[in-house]
């Protein structure tokens, strides 16, 4: 194989497509092994670039430890609890799924199988089958007219929600991350306590990922909740609910009935309490079929070798799942906010290094419509918030703290992230940042002007108004005649330009900050020099060369 070439391993059964599109690349080395065991797959992980699975493969902490080279690992189809993202994101590899391929199919097998669980379909079929016509038996209940309670309103339980819809059903949903306002205008009761709507309702089905909040959320407690009659539909994930409370539920008649297409763990056991002989009649079990149509297996592994592809070649991709927010799709606006937030995070790490001590606490305030507007999602920090906590842990762990691994480290490191917004005050859109270390706390407010232009308009208790560019000489002085020329003349001497000055002075305090702009370098001992013989209290720089880059 060429050296130059991407070296791309794909360990289960992929969508034709995608797999043609790989091997039409002439960039690209492809190796299609299937079923290895374990030992054998962590042999060979070392050599590729990326891994295209799907949910069989395990890209546990030491799958990931054997891809030494990785730069991508795709999952074709929506979920990837098969895959720690935590140490993926550590390593700084990509992972990425393809959530929207299979949406109209995972919607589709949700509303066969609550048609079928509700009508005795399947049970009816087996009876018939067995030389026995007996419509009584199977009578069932139509959807027009019932409640039904969607847990989770992202992609696929908006789907359903509008073919239910059609079905003439009162439908509810909760997600606490999803606004009522979304959920008005989709027609949609927002339920804020799910107990509560599990009592409501005749219908309950399951659209969430499995995660550490949302594993084992349907407790036997909640099955207990619902209401006495009710039927469940899971084509999400197994994990979310309790499935041997959901089958003694059954047994005693509190359920109605229940269709599964997914398990904790997959095959089933055979003796798994959904397939008891007792409870037949009110169960519908399928093998995890929901992505499984000819069309979504297509979409899918295009989505997933198209990006991978992209990602690995440079260019624009999406779907990354462990990335905290898309830099390429942001606009020129955001993209200057990002970059003023990340400089503020510098500037806050800097004059907390002078002062020494760790870091505590993060506090970023958005203030205005232009920040408030953005539709994010209410458990993920804005990309302003990222680039802020990057730009504090670049000043001690350097450049290659990247936007996906700077939330991880904060967390390693106990810093405590809080975002809120604001209505604006004295600018039009504004960012308040608040850092609180062992020895300080330091705060800065910035702006971007109506031009674009970035400023810094407050520091600490300095309302002072400069560009953070390039090289700043930062300095606190005594508020006295004299302190400008000299430092002046120290930085003359060293044929240190100055590009440009500002000056901020606190009331009654006697004390003044100072920001210089500087062309040349500033060496230690120059520095070293300014603060002696310059009558400085204190002196440092701050670089943001490379930040607009």
């Amino acid at each position: 194989m060429s050296e130059n070439k991407f070296k791309i391993l794909v360990t289960e059964h992929l969508g034709e497509e995608g797999v043609q599109i790989l091997q039409d690349a002439p960039d690209v080395a492809l190796d299609i092994k299937i079923g290895l065991p374990k030992e054998d797959l962590h042999k060979i992980l070392g050599d590729y670039d990326a891994i295209i699975t799907r949910s069989g493969t395990p890209m546990d902490k030491d799958a990931i430890d054997a891809a030494k080279k990785a730069k991508v690992i795709a999952r074709a189809g929506v979920g990837v609890d098969n895959v720690d993202l935590q140490e993926a994101s550590k390593r700084g590899i990509i992972v990425i799924n393809a959530p929207t391929g299979n949406t109209l199919a995972a919607t589709e097998q949700t509303i066969a199988l609550m048609l079928s669980v509700m009508r005795n379909t399947p049970q009816a079929m087996r009876s018939l089958k067995s030389g026995v016509w007996d419509r009584k038996r199977f009578t069932g209940h139509q959807l027009n007219g019932k409640k039904v309670l969607i847990i989770g309103f992202g992609r696929i339980g908006t789907q359903v929600a509008i073919r239910l819809r059609a079905f003439g059903m009162e439908i509810m949903a909760y997600d606490p991350y999803v606004s009522e306002k979304k959920m008005q205008d989709a027609g949609v009761q927002k339920i804020e306590d799910l107990a509560g709507g599990l009592s409501l309702a005749d219908i309950v089905t399951v659209h969430i990922p499995i995660t550490k909040e949302t594993r084992g959320m349907i407790s036997e407690k909640m099955l207990r909740a619902m209401k006495p009659g009710a039927y469940l539909v899971n084509c999400a994930r197994g994990g979310i609910i309790d499935e041997e409370a959901c089958a003694k539920y059954l047994k005693e008649g509190h359920l109605a009935g229940a269709a599964f297409d997914v398990f904790t763990q997959e095959p089933p056991a055979a003796d798994h309490p959904l397939l008891d002989d007792a409870i037949a009649d009110k169960v519908i079990v399928t093998p995890h079929l929901g992505a499984n149509t000819f069309e979504a297996q297509s979409e899918v592994a295009k989505i997933a070798v198209g990006n991978t592809l992209a990602a690995l070649r440079g260019e624009e991709y999406g779907h990354a799942v462990n990335l905290p927010f898309m830099e390429q799709n942001l606009n020129y606006k955001q993209k200057n906010f990002l970059r003023l937030t990340r400089k503020m995070g510098i500037l806050a790490a800097k004059l907390i290094e002078h002062d020494g001590g760790a870091i505590s606490k993060c506090k970023v305030m958005l203030r205005g419509p232009f920040l408030n507007d953005e539709d994010t999602p209410a458990n993920k920090m804005r990309p302003y918030t990222v680039a802020v906590i990057k730009g504090l842990l670049e000043v001690t762990h350097g450049p290659d703290v990247n936007y996906m691994i700077a939330p991880i480290l904060a967390q390693e490191r106990g810093i405590a992230i809080e975002e809120s917004t604001g209505e604006p005050q004295t600018y039009r859109n504004s960012i308040e940042l608040e850092v609180e270390a062992q020895n300080t706390t330091v705060q800065i407010i910035g702006t971007i002007t109506e031009e674009g232009r970035q400023h810094i308009v407050k520091v600490n208790d300095y309302w002072i108004d400069f560009v953070p560019h390039g090289q700043l000489l930062i300095f606190q002085n005594h508020d006295r005649p004299g302190v400008i020329g000299k430092i002046g003349k120290l930085l003359g001497d060293s044929q240190v330009n100055i590009a440009n000055f500002t000056l901020g002075r606190k009331n009654g305090s006697g004390l003044a900050l100072a920001i210089m702009e500087v062309d040349g370098l500033i060496s230690d001992e120059l520095l070293d020099k300014i603060e002696k013989d310059g009558d400085m209290i204190w002196a440092m720089t701050v670089k943001f060369r490379g930040v607009d880059e």
